[in-house]
């Protein structure tokens, strides 16, 4: 048998074996699960009136205090210099390099000539590319080689790249300068910089014809795609995001704005988080959902029946969180004016029935799908009063008023309860059951007269009108 000493010897040899083996696989797996980030700039020359030739100086200090050493890259998603210039270049890549960054260059128009195709073929090989990061693919278009759209040679190099993609690279992060998606009705009255607005680019850009489909034809992958021609005008938004199926779209840009700005890209195994840098002092960047043109209110509160002439009507529009104003528009025979969520109307003696629809705002981004509500005088109406066609039963006694609904199922309703001003008298959020549902109010909260029921349910709006004594 082996002594006691050559066995602790055996032990302590295995035992090192296992804690090295332990260690190599415990860092193998923190390496392939851990988060890193890249940071993506666009208009990086700033102000079309700047003294600089390299980066705009703002954007250069901002970098200059980061701390966080999880940056992989930093994406300059062009109009990387003002002057295209050999000058220009030496200036950037100088700043770049004391910086201690890893860069990517996207072309511009403002770096698209003899010394920017230079420069880019010899940092990238190319004025289009692709690559890895872990186990993400990155790739860099251009968007100025046919004029804010995808030449026909990218379009075959975008979809070798995706065909030829691991099946694990489940991310697909995509540049170029131009927000050539703008092309799209709904963007509109987006202010991106003047050349990427919808007036100047629907007719060139093929976004939604070539590029889009072909992402789309890979719905288990999710694509991030970056554009930087934002924040380089006076009335130009600084940032931008929208979600598609499984496209996600962002902006962010410098130069002619107060809150320009860089974005920081969070890649993490499981999400993605996106955070706007200020460049200013005292500037605070909203989240980046809110860089958007706004989604319909869900609904207007305040009665459907109104007694003509009548003024004094209340009725209250649903918020949209990125909405900064609201546009309200009117049927003959109802006057009001406002740009917030609620809104005082008076219908005067020839109204008979009209619609009141509202907007949310959400200025340089655009306007939403209208919200309507119709309204119907309750002189020409000849529904009896306590009708269930609405689906809402109500009885009435001295002390309370029972309100009684039929459910399909179980779902979060809204029970509100309105006089005939349109003052709102009672408000409850709750959840229905399967089957039937009974409210009690007391009487002491509603009082007498024309009283308006209302539910909202399931994108449903329930009304029923009643005379209370």
């Amino acid at each position: 048998m082996p002594s006691n000493s050559i066995r602790f010897k055996l032990w302590r040899k295995r035992l090192w074996t296992l804690l090295i083996t332990f260690c190599i696989w415990n860092s193998s797996f923190s390496q392939d699960n851990s988060g890193y980030s890249i940071l993506v700039a666009g208009h990086a020359y700033g102000a079309h009136a700047g003294a600089n030739i390299g980066l705009h100086p703002p954007f250069l200090n901002k970098l200059h205090e980061r701390t966080d050493t999880t940056v992989a890259a930093l994406f300059l998603t062009g109009d990387i210099v003002n002057v295209s210039n050999p000058a220009s270049w030496a200036q950037v890549a100088s700043e770049l390099n004391d910086l201690g960054l890893t860069s990517y260059y996207v072309m511009g128009n403002h770096d698209n000539n003899s010394a920017g195709l230079s420069v880019f073929n010899k940092k990238h090989g190319g004025l289009y590319y692709s690559f890895s990061i872990k186990n993400e693919l990155y790739i860099v278009l251009n968007s100025t080689e046919s004029d804010r759209s995808i030449s026909t040679t990218q379009l075959k190099f975008l979809n070798d790249a995706l065909q030829k993609a691991a099946s694990t690279n489940k991310r697909v992060f995509i540049f170029f300068h131009e927000v050539i998606w703008n092309s799209q009705e709904k963007y509109k009255l987006v202010r991106s910089n003047s050349r990427s607005r919808y007036a100047e680019i629907k007719t060139v850009s093929n976004f939604w014809q070539k590029v889009y489909p072909m992402l789309t034809a890979y719905p288990s992958k999710n694509f991030y795609l970056f554009a930087g021609d934002v924040g380089g005008n006076p009335d130009a938004v600084a940032a931008f995001c929208d979600r598609w199926p499984n496209v996600t779209l962002l902006a962010s840009g410098m130069g002619e704005v107060a809150d320009e700005n860089y974005m920081e890209v969070n890649i993490l195994p499981d999400t993605v988080l996106f955070k706007l840098i200020p460049l200013n002092d005292g500037v605070e960047m909203k989240p980046i959902d809110w860089y958007n043109v706004p989604e319909a209110p869900l609904y207007i509160s305040g009665p459907e029946f109104v007694t003509p002439p009548q003024a004094n009507v209340m009725y209250q529009l649903s918020p949209v969180f990125n909405a900064t104003s609201y546009k309200w528009n009117l049927s003959n025979g109802i006057t009001g004016s406002s740009d917030t969520t609620g809104i005082e109307l008076v219908f005067d003696n020839t109204f008979k029935s009209g619609l009141i629809t509202a907007r949310a705002v959400n200025d340089g981004f655009g306007e939403s799908e209208p919200v309507t509500l119709e309204v119907k005088s309750a002189v020409y109406n000849t529904v009896a009063e306590n009708t269930i066609d609405s689906g809402l039963i109500i009885h009435q006694n001295q002390q309370s008023i029972q309100i009684d609904y039929h459910s399909d199922n179980r779902s979060k309703a809204f029970f509100n309860i309105f006089n005939s001003s349109g003052m709102l008298l009672y408000h409850n959020e709750f959840y229905l059951g399967k089957g039937l549902n009974t409210k009690i109010v007391d009487n002491h909260l509603i009082g007498k007269g024309l009283i308006l029921f209302e539910l909202l349910v399931e994108n449903k709006r329930l009304n029923q009108k009643a005379i209370l004594y």
